[in-house]
């Protein structure tokens, strides 16, 4: 095998994840659970690989990641982007850490990030400012709840393929209930599945309201760098998925969340959700996710490449300072899903046209299209393309 000049990180992720490295120059090795190949065709990607979703087939996924290492070596730069993942890191921690680099908390708190109900335990023993929360087996017959309430599974693993998420229609993290009517239906059809949940006070608010930290943290519970990020837009509008960031300034954030992962002794990657409660001021925890996510590439295009900062840190390459510094100008888009929750939050006289087009004023960067980065952009156009035709076939045969 030929020395490269940089050893490259091993990316189980996303085009988003991929460019990080490609902004950095740093080759990496790209890696789709989900069968989504753009992240091949980014510039420094040196190979693609297609490895089975640990959710579903976790040896098969484990056994294909240390092929890499009898290809490519130790000591790597290993990324993960989604719960599957984290989990099968976790589980497999002992080994993987000797075959790459990685830097993961305590198992408590790799736990209570895949489980909602360990993560309410863990709330208690650290005092962590949450809305009211009660577990499913806490609940009597509902009526002692204060409504409005929001439904949240313990783990989202398979929450997405669930029947209650289908017959919905719309990828919804979450579930509001406005009144015990509601809440007796919904808990019949998600007990039918088997599905562990909490319930949690409702914080009034838009999505808008969703706050985020970011940062990297050394095994010393030291951040590295980090920066705050704002929703502005989800799919579906009521507690979808993310389709238009931003990033902010909000020193409340930095040290709500500095103070806090210090008390667990964090060390990894980590984003943290927070709701704020306008009439208060008050911001409320959501969500650990100790894991790499789809913010990077905002972050990176915006002066803080967290992706990257974590590879020189796993190296040794650089020990500091790192840069502090990042624009809140640029937000990030997914235009298609963006398109849809217009129409949605329209019907509902929430936005007027001018409105929304006035909100998409500024520099934006995309999910797929990159005016630097071009490849990833055909491969996309090309397998779109596939699929009409594949659809137009079926109506025509």
């Amino acid at each position: 095998m030929a020395k490269m000049a940089k050893k490259p990180a091993v990316v189980l992720g996303n085009l988003m994840m991929g460019r990080c490295f490609s902004l950095a120059g740093i080759p990496y090795i790209g890696i789709t659970t989900k069968n989504d190949k753009r992240l091949f065709y980014s510039k420094t990607c040196i190979k693609g690989l297609s490895l089975p979703n640990p959710s579903k087939a976790p040896e098969k996924t484990l056994e294909g990641l240390l092929k890499i290492v009898d290809e490519f070596g130790e000591g790597l730069p290993l990324y993960y982007t989604n719960d599957a993942q984290l989990k099968l890191i976790a589980e497999n921690y002992e080994l993987i850490s000797k075959k790459f680099k990685v830097l993961l908390p305590t198992q408590e708190v790799v736990d209570s990030s895949l489980d909602k109900n360990i993560f309410h335990k863990i709330v208690e023993k650290y005092d962590l400012p949450i809305p009211p929360t009660k577990h499913k087996s806490d609940i009597k017959d509902g009526s002692e709840l204060d409504y409005p309430i929001i439904i949240k599974p313990t783990s989202r693993i398979h929450w997405f393929n669930s029947q209650v998420i289908k017959e919905i229609g719309s990828q919804q993290k979450v579930l509001l209930i406005n009144n015990l009517d509601e809440f007796i239906y919904y808990r019949e059809k998600i007990d039918q599945e088997d599905i562990d949940y909490i319930v949690q006070k409702y914080i009034p608010g838009p999505e808008s309201n969703i706050l985020s930290y970011h940062s990297f943290f050394d095994e010393n519970s030291e951040p590295l760098t980090s920066y705050c990020g704002r929703k502005v837009r989800t799919y579906p509008y009521d507690y979808g998925l993310s389709c238009y960031l931003g990033l902010i300034k909000d020193d409340n954030v930095v040290k709500t969340s500095v103070d806090m992962l210090k008390k667990l002794n964090f060390r990894g990657p980590i984003k943290i959700d927070y709701k704020l409660d306008e009439q208060t001021g008050k911001i409320y925890l959501l969500e650990i996710n100790p894991r790499y996510n789809m913010w990077h590439y905002l972050g990176a295009k915006a002066g803080i490449n967290l992706p990257a900062i974590a590879y020189d840190y796993h190296l040794g390459n650089k020990t500091g300072p790192y840069p502090t510094e990042y624009r809140t100008d640029i937000k990030w888009l997914s235009a298609f899903q963006d398109f849809q929750v217009y129409r949605e939050i329209k019907g509902k006289n929430l936005i007027s046209s001018w409105g929304w087009i006035k909100s998409l004023r500024g520099k934006k960067i995309y999910q797929t299209y990159a005016s630097d980065d071009i490849m990833p952009v055909l491969y996309g156009l090309k397998e779109t393309s596939k699929g009409v035709i594949r659809r137009v076939r079926r109506i025509l045969s």
